[in-house]
């Protein structure tokens, strides 16, 4: 990881603030800031969301989420190991870890990381339509409780 430029990560789902696993970042947040992906779609993949790269997708609500340099290493380790990213298996990692454009809100675009999903692992998954993680969890969230509070997790949400 050290040979790229430390940017920041867009992040849509389970990462955002409110969310299980936000608690990874811990205190190497220096910025943070509302943004948007345009061409992807978002899915459900059950009690976590897939962003898939689709340039007819919606635009997909997120957080760009700037970390201090001497936490950085440290915190891309665990948010790969958390979205199961190999670099040295990229057939076999759910998400890829790649440099996108996103839009912050005053219409600027900024360069981020994002863990996008391959699109095999997404055929039989419900497509969130208006792109917000955040808001289809408020609309489900005692069954998402429940589930979370049963397992453990690389954020250490555990029991």
């Amino acid at each position: 990881m050290s040979e790229h430029k430390q940017l920041p990560f867009f992040v849509y789902g389970t990462l955002l603030p409110d969310q299980p696993n936000f608690v990874l970042f811990g205190e190497a947040i220096t910025a943070m800031e509302p943004a948007i992906f345009h061409g992807g779609q978002l899915y459900d993949m059950g009690y976590y969301p897939m962003l898939v790269r689709d340039e007819a997708g919606t635009a997909v609500s997120g957080q760009l989420i700037s970390v201090n340099p001497s936490e950085y290493e440290a915190v891309v380790q665990q948010l790969d190991a958390l979205e199961g990213y190999d670099p040295a298996d990229l057939d076999n990692s759910e998400y890829h870890r790649l440099v996108v454009e996103v839009m912050v809100a005053n219409g600027r675009t900024q360069t981020a990381w994002v863990y996008l999903g391959q699109a095999k692992f997404v055929t039989d998954k419900l497509i969130i339509p208006d792109g917000d993680w955040a808001a289809h969890v408020a609309q489900n969230q005692p069954k998402l409780q429940e589930w979370w509070q049963d397992i453990d997790t690389v954020a250490g949400l555990h029991k």
